[in-house]
């Protein structure tokens, strides 16, 4: 074991004095912090070319206000005061300026605005509603609490339809419907609804996919470059410990650099936020069109979870591509291009169901939360049916071993003289 622990130490090492590593690591850090704080701490409103407020008093009058609403259910009787509030909107048009440091918007309107952000999210769309209400912009005035909860469920089972969801699916996001409590309860999330948007655990692995190529690539693939194979493969250990050591020195890295660039994100929403709404329901928050029970705080954890074993995965890619190819620049155009760029810009159409959902189970689509974390469609094992994000743990998983023993292969079996 402590031959382990040299050969690991000294992987780390080779890793750690490299300059590249040490400034890839302090730009990311930065810019997550920037994404993070930036928009809080930094910057103006201005309204008609007119100094408005701050962005941090900005941000302090919402979350006033947004916690002062906490705990109030979504009942007709704040849909009615929610109209009430919709009334003092009329000078909005003519004099924005006026109308946003007005005493009415400040007291009357603007303690409103999650619930009406809400209301409206629900409500925006050509969905059939009472003949009395109208969809879309000032839909909320008009509205009953039963209404609105009718009206988001025939947006649901519209996107049933749409993502061509079978009966055993329909059946099994009634059954977690049925279990929702009705009316919904608001509770104030603003960090927990944070870390599961971009910024959060979205932004940790876009950097982390961009570090581990820089930096990670060159684990095997210097040996290579360097002709110093030869010598390293003829040690005391041989070949399979070496490989062992250097996969292991590799995941240390992406888990650490992971842990921090995470810590640095909530450190830096507990600070804005606060650390209160584990417990907020998913569809208060920013889904409500979602049938399943997860909180919003159980809903962080996960993606925590899926971020740690998506980075592991990366990197055990990452370093087996660099070993089969012998090529830094080839491994990182793959990562890059692959795993960002396309996951980024590619989008499959709701038709194409099963590739659409294999599509979602890239890192970065997974764990964009409107996208693959809560996508409606099903896996069914053998009668069993995962959502996205549990098949994904499990092929995170599966597929993190196999392309070890993969690279573990393909290490051991490389000759140095046959290159």
């Amino acid at each position: 074991m402590k031959y382990y622990k040299r050969l690991i130490g000294f992987e780390l090492k080779k890793v750690m004095q490299k300059k590249l590593f040490w400034i890839t690591f302090i730009i990311f850090s930065v810019m997550q912090i920037f994404l993070v704080c930036g928009g809080y701490y930094l910057g103006n409103r201005y309204v008609d070319g007119k100094f408005l407020e701050t962005h941090m008093d900005w941000y302090k009058t919402d979350i006033k206000n947004s916690k002062n609403l906490s705990g109030r259910m979504i009942d007709d009787k704040l849909i009615k005061e929610l109209a009430e509030a919709d009334k003092y909107k009329s000078g909005a048009s003519s004099d924005m300026y006026g109308y946003l440091t007005s005493d009415d918007y400040q007291n009357k309107v603007r303690p409103y605005e999650d619930i009406e952000k809400l209301v409206k999210m629900i409500t925006a769309g050509n969905y059939r509603t009472d003949e009395n209400v109208s969809d879309g912009e000032g839909a909320e005035n008009k509205i009953t609490a039963d209404m609105l909860y009718e009206i988001r469920k025939s947006r649901i089972e519209d996107k049933w339809d749409e993502y061509k969801l079978t009966d055993s699916e329909k059946k099994y996001w009634q059954s977690k419907e049925d279990k929702l409590k009705k009316p919904f309860t608001y509770k104030y999330s603003g960090m927990y609804s944070a870390l599961t948007g971009m910024t959060g655990c979205y932004y940790v692995c876009m950097f982390m996919i961009f570090l581990i190529a820089i930096c990670l690539t060159g684990i095997f693939s210097d040996e290579h470059v360097r002709r110093t194979d030869q010598i390293i493969l003829c040690t005391k250990l041989g070949r399979k410990e070496t490989y062992i050591a250097k996969t292991v020195a590799g995941a240390v890295i992406s888990i650490a650099v992971t842990a921090f660039y995470l810590l640095e994100t909530i450190l830096g929403f507990m600070s804005i936020y606060g650390s209160e709404g584990f417990s907020a329901s998913v569809q208060t928050s920013f889904m409500p069109e979602y049938s399943g029970t997860l909180t919003i705080g159980k809903t962080f954890l996960i993606l925590v979870a899926i971020l740690f074993l998506a980075d592991i995965l990366i990197c055990i890619i990452t370093m087996v591509l660099s070993e089969m190819l012998h090529s830094n620049v080839a491994v990182m155009a793959i990562d890059m291009g692959v795993l960002f760029f396309l996951a980024r810009l590619v989008m499959i159409p709701s038709d194409y169901k099963l590739l659409g959902q294999i599509w979602n189970l890239l890192p970065l689509n997974l764990l964009k939360a409107d996208q693959g974390f809560f996508d409606v469609r099903l896996f069914d094992i053998f009668g069993l049916l995962l959502t996205s994000w549990q098949f994904g743990i499990i092929v995170y998983i599966i597929a993190g071993i196999l392309v070890f023993l993969c690279g573990k292969r393909v290490y051991c079996g490389f000759q140095a003289g046959n290159r």
